[in-house]
């Protein structure tokens, strides 16, 4: 075999085994007592991860959510009655069922704001367009009740048990890639051998769930949340210190007032390390109106694409180049 068949043959392997990081994983599991959420926030960029709780207005519910000040758009949050969501980066699949109004950086703050319950959330969400904010992206929710579900922008998969995990594959349509998941995997063993309805518990299996230990240049946990719907509580882990929480309590937070906090701020260190610093520079704020553009300037917001998927790719690519170019030069 000649020198550049034998380099593309190898691209050929490499794409072919490459397993590519997708962000972010996200897993909840009740009984009649308790319902806990937890919520691994990945991403490759660095803007600042922050935090904001917006207290309840007439007609509307009080909410805290969690995102990064590049664009402030909320990745997740949990409104005063209960209700849970996040998002996860997926496959490009086609949504074909949309409503008209627009959605914006706003939507999902707007979702929290109206609905107390599963169901509401997903018929307010339906009044959104959402084929191109949920092209590469779906949802989980969960309400106090424990009731969840996945949603995709078409399709709304519920579990047939009392727990449920997202992380990157569409339940309704695997084969568009993601699968297997080893943090799927991994997360799905430990809701069936020695689940504790615990927030220690559900912080273990964020830590088992956790990706990258370099910020920038590889997919990594940039922040953890552990929620307890019937509680109303909240344990922030920030950069992957699982071991130093801050804890909010909802009701206590909102009546405050309006109010944010830089993750960084707030997280206090062991006595032997250093505040962990953001790294990066912010990215320019959007305006509140715009609709989506698809860019990936913040983690696992419905509309981004997983950057780093693509870098195995590129990489192949690469190495198909080199070997014409070899086999061009070649007498």
């Amino acid at each position: 075999m000649s020198r550049s068949l034998q380099i593309a043959a190898l691209a050929v392997v490499t794409l072919s085994r490459v397993t590519p990081a997708w962000p972010c994983s996200i897993f909840t599991a009740h009984d009649t007592q308790t319902v806990l959420v937890g919520d691994n926030e990945d991403w490759y960029l660095a803007p600042t991860s922050i935090i904001w709780f917006v207290p309840a207005s007439p007609g509307k519910h009080g909410y805290v959510a969690w995102g990064f000040d590049s664009n402030h758009y909320a990745q997740g949050g949990m409104n005063d009655q209960g209700l849970f969501f996040d998002g996860l980066a997926t496959p490009q699949h086609t949504v074909t069922v949309s409503g008209a109004k627009p959605f914006t950086l706003t939507t999902p703050e707007e979702v929290l704001q109206v609905s107390a319950t599963l169901d509401e959330a997903l018929t307010n969400l339906a009044g959104y367009d959402l084929a191109q904010a949920f092209a590469q992206a779906q949802l989980l929710f969960v309400d106090r009740t424990g009731a969840s579900a996945i949603f995709d922008g078409d399709t709304v998969t519920k579990p047939t048990g009392t727990y449920q995990i997202g992380t990157n594959f569409l339940p309704a349509h695997p084969e568009l890639g993601a699968w297997p998941c080893p943090r799927y995997i991994t997360l799905k063993n430990m809701m069936e051998q020695g689940l504790k309805l615990t927030p220690e518990y559900f912080r273990d299996m964020a830590r088992a769930a956790q990706q990258g230990t370099v910020v920038g240049t590889t997919v990594s946990t940039r922040y953890t949340t552990v929620a307890d719907l019937k509680m109303g509580k909240l344990w922030l882990y920030y950069e992957r210190d699982f071991d130093n929480p801050v804890v909010f309590d909802l009701a206590a937070e909102l009546a405050k007032g309006a109010h944010e906090h830089k993750m960084s701020a707030i997280y206090v260190p062991p006595p032997d390390q250093g505040v962990v610093q953001d790294a990066g520079a912010d990215l320019p704020v959007p305006p509140a109106d715009a609709a989506l553009s698809g860019d990936n300037s913040g983690g696992c917001r419905f509309g981004a694409a997983p950057g780093p998927a693509g870098w195995p790719l590129l990489f192949c690519l690469a190495l198909v180049a080199v070997a014409l170019r070899l086999g061009r030069a070649a007498p």
